[in-house]
């Protein structure tokens, strides 16, 4: 017991310090590419009205004439005790606009994902239980109908069918939050999130099925059969845990997608997420928003690959003990 918690810790240890060069990178080039952008934000605060002088006191004040590497520092050792700097253009500190929408954009990430996993299970499962038939072939053809559809190109769709054209069943614009009134909140979550959802529903289900194709083949559960075990207990306790390692890895790689994908989707519903942050930035040249927001997402991308890896160590102690060696 010693021994594999010792080496529990050391895989974990170890994967938190590769973290390290990584969030350094990122911070470091998002900054970088924020710098490069078009127009002065000291002009653009200023407004029509600005001068030589006063746009000369603003870089001084903001330090925009400083070296990059100066400014990155500066900006890297405040945002290390939480302090992404004040919006000059919304006239709060960055930190708290950011905190005001990141709750949107997780909200949206995380019932796309929970709708794209309730859905794809059974139906990748049932695909490869009835390889060939007719159900096979009609869930193959909605996948690959999905695949090509991204999500921004299926919103607008969505919202012609169920919104403004032939029905009028869902909203397809403005946020309720969850504590004034759960079920509008629901109601204007749904075209958002099927929108989402949908190309990820057709990933997983095409990726379980062919791994759950070679896990059906396998002795264990010829020997399931034998013992006269349900069909259900065989598929969805027997082969579908070690049919899940590879969709657990690209669940982790597709948090990436859903929040960049996610942040179009937020735009054209017009829900007050990050999404809508990082465009109104961009227009303003806000360079404190962007940077915050984007370093945001890309935290929250790194760790949640993170805690992928460790439940996929969980699932198959052989990669944690295989790593802990290495």
């Amino acid at each position: 017991m010693g021994a594999a918690a010792k080496s529990n810790g050391t895989y974990v240890w170890r994967k938190l310090i590769a973290l390290v060069p990584i969030l350094f990178a990122v911070t470091f080039f998002t900054f970088y590419l924020t710098s490069l952008l078009p127009g002065d934000p000291a002009v653009l605060l200023l407004g029509p009205g600005a001068t030589p002088e006063g746009v000369a006191e603003l870089h001084e004040r903001l330090h925009l004439d400083d070296p990059l590497l100066s400014r990155y520092f500066r900006w890297l050792g405040n945002a290390a005790t939480g302090d992404l700097g004040v919006s000059p253009f919304q006239n709060q500190p960055v930190a708290d606009a950011i905190g005001k929408a990141l709750p949107v954009s997780l909200q949206l990430v995380a019932y796309a994902q929970v709708l794209a996993l309730a859905l794809s299970i059974p139906l990748g499962v049932l695909s490869a239980w009835k390889a060939e038939s007719r159900l096979d072939r009609g869930i193959s053809v909605a996948s690959s109908f999905f695949l090509s559809m991204p999500g921004y190109v299926l919103a607008p769709l969505l919202i012609i069918v169920f919104s403004v054209g032939f029905f009028t069943w869902l909203p397809a614009a403005r946020y309720v939050p969850f504590g004034e009134s759960p079920v509008l909140h629901f109601k204007h979550m749904v075209l958002p999130v099927i929108s989402l959802s949908m190309t990820q529903v057709a990933v997983y289900t095409r990726l379980l099925r062919t791994d759950m194709l070679a896990t059906l083949k396998e002795e264990f559960i010829n020997v399931a059969k034998a013992k006269g075990l349900s069909n259900k207990r065989i598929l969805f306790v027997h082969a579908l845990r070690p049919s899940s390692f590879a969709l657990l890895t690209v669940l982790g790689i597709n948090i990436g997608f859903l929040i960049g994908t996610g942040l179009i989707i937020e735009t054209i519903f017009t829900l007050p997420g990050l999404g809508t942050q990082i465009a109104t930035a961009v227009f303003q040249r806000d360079y404190l928003i962007i940077q915050g927001a984007v370093v945001v997402v890309a935290v929250g991308y790194v760790f949640a690959n993170f805690v992928v890896d460790l439940l996929y160590a969980v699932l198959d102690p052989r990669v944690r003990h295989a790593r802990a060696i290495a």
